[in-house]
């Protein structure tokens, strides 16, 4: 005989269950041309004071996430450099372990690489002097993690490294390019992060129906 006390405990392990990071909130796919207005990311301020808010592609989830572009110009073609600035949400619950870049110019010679800054927030220092508030950032010419190869700022002494992984929390992207054009997908990785509750809620659960299994094996048929 099961008691209702026993449904009690289940029905709440299930709910527990449920509550799981990375159950129930879908991956993103955001593709510049095809989802941004316009079918062009944000560009950089390129005025003090040097701020630039990026468009929002969304909220990061549990399945594959990923962000497709291009960005930059020929410097002397007469048109100004593309530049990309783009903001996405780590949801609480989760990490974000890795950013898997693609990379590949389409026109030009990219040389010494092209500019990635990432910064915590809705908005991104684009000037020299703002980018020393960056938390990490890299020049990269070729397919890469970023989280692996950002560094700390160059400039004025920035003291905000970025350490991978990253916690839950709003985050902006800065890429630029003024010797070729490029094209980029970015994969992003999540993790989630159990709450302690939900995992002994779960295993409290588990445990329960084991023993319900056992004794209505003991039982046998009815």
């Amino acid at each position: 005989m099961i008691d209702l006390k026993g449904k009690k405990w289940l029905r709440s392990a299930a709910c527990g269950i449920a509550l799981l990071p990375g159950l129930a909130h879908a991956g993103l796919s955001y593709d510049e041309a095809r989802d941004a207005t316009g079918g062009d990311f944000a560009n950089a301020v390129t005025v003090g004071p040097w701020l630039s808010p990026g468009t929002f592609a969304g909220i990061l989830g549990a399945g594959g996430n990923t962000l497709s572009g291009t960005f930059g110009g020929i410097r002397g073609s007469g048109s100004p450099a593309d530049t990309d600035v783009f903001s996405f949400q780590v949801p609480a619950g989760y990490l974000l372990t890795a950013i898997h870049l693609d990379y590949s110019v389409v026109e030009g010679d990219s040389i010494g690489g092209s500019y990635f800054g990432i910064q915590e927030g809705l908005a991104i220092g684009t000037g020299i002097n703002t980018v020393s508030s960056n938390l990490s950032n890299a020049l990269i010419g070729a397919d890469a993690e970023l989280l692996a190869v950002f560094s700390g700022p160059p400039y004025a002494g920035g003291d905000t490294e970025l350490t991978a992984p990253l916690g839950a929390g709003d985050y902006t992207l800065f890429l630029s390019e003024t010797d070729a054009v490029v094209a980029y997908r970015l994969d992003f990785t999540l993790a989630p992060v159990p709450e302690p509750e939900s995992y002994a809620m779960l295993l409290a659960g588990l445990g329960l129906l084991g023993g319900i299994v056992r004794g209505r094996r003991r039982a046998g048929p009815a």
